[in-house]
């Protein structure tokens, strides 16, 4: 084995001298030692709530409103064809589309340090402070078992890394996310009697009579809205009379009968149109 002279004369092994520099080195008081790792795991679990939080974030888009930040959360489109019975009209496949928060669908990990096992040996020396008189106590970390040909410490890490639950936040979120969405409708296609999907002309004509109707629906809200505004209007026409025979307001009742008049005369309009469309679709077309 080599040696080499010291300053004082003496000779040591490289080896020798290779401990010396570590035991000088690389000791640190051994409070500082045993809270190292305890540190670590706590900026880990920090870490990790951080990544989160980046996570929301990166499915949406940041606005600021103000001096506060809006995270617009990204949706994704869905459509999909949904089989919808008519009353006496049979059958409509109507193809409907929703927004989907990318948030209430992507699962959020939520990564967590349970529980950790931290091994290690130390090696511990006492060091003086000729000033103040005090002892601290110094420490290392070494391999619990030595071996002639490797003078490196070794210490061993036993983490336990699981997926915690969601928090309550979260769940209440994509709670709330899911039950808010609204389908749009896009398209609706009639059923033959067959079962195929309907034609183009047979699409328009179903569109064009669901037009009518929901007008004729409107017309027939207008109509009774004016007869219980003129039920209304007649009633209090005779309180006032009653009590002021002399200055009692007087409406003009044959204007609102002449509207609803007309309101008739506009609904027998679209139902004759409808009737002649359905006619022409169940006997020309056979309803295929």
């Amino acid at each position: 084995m080599p040696y080499m002279k010291n300053d004082n004369g003496t000779s040591e092994t490289d080896g020798e001298k290779s401990s010396g520099e570590i035991m000088d080195n690389d000791f640190i008081p051994l409070n500082d030692l045993v809270y190292a790792p305890l540190y670590a795991l706590a900026q880990s679990n920090h870490r990790l709530r951080a990544q989160i939080v980046h996570a929301i974030k990166s499915m949406g888009t940041s606005r600021q409103n103000g001096q506060e930040e809006i995270i617009h959360l990204n949706n994704i489109n869905i459509a999909y064809d949904q089989l919808r019975a008519d009353g006496d009209d049979g059958y409509s496949v109507d193809n409907l589309q929703v927004q989907v928060p990318i948030l209430s669908i992507v699962p959020v990990t939520n990564l967590n340090v349970e529980k950790a096992e931290i091994d290690f040996s130390t090696e511990i020396k006492a060091v003086g402070n000729e000033e103040t008189g005090n002892i601290s106590i110094n420490a290392r970390i070494c391999a619990p078992a030595q071996r002639e040909s490797d003078f490196l410490p070794r210490v061993s890490y036993k983490l336990k890394v699981a997926s915690v639950p969601a928090t309550e936040g979260i769940l209440r979120l994509t709670d709330a996310l899911s039950s808010s969405q609204v389908a749009k409708k896009i398209d609706t296609r009639p059923l033959a009697v067959n079962g195929d999907i309907g034609s183009d002309e047979q699409k328009s004509i179903l569109i064009e009579t669901k037009k009518l109707k929901a007008k004729i629906a409107r017309f027939k809200q207008l109509h009774k809205k004016i007869s219980d505004m003129i039920e209304e209007q007649e009633r209090l026409h005779q309180i006032s009379k009653d009590a002021f025979e002399e200055d009692t307001y007087e409406f003009d009742k044959d204007k609102y009968l002449m509207a609803q008049s007309n309101i008739i005369n506009r609904i027998m309009e679209y139902q004759e149109q409808i009737m002649n469309m359905e006619i022409k679709y169940g006997l020309e077309k056979d309803y295929e």
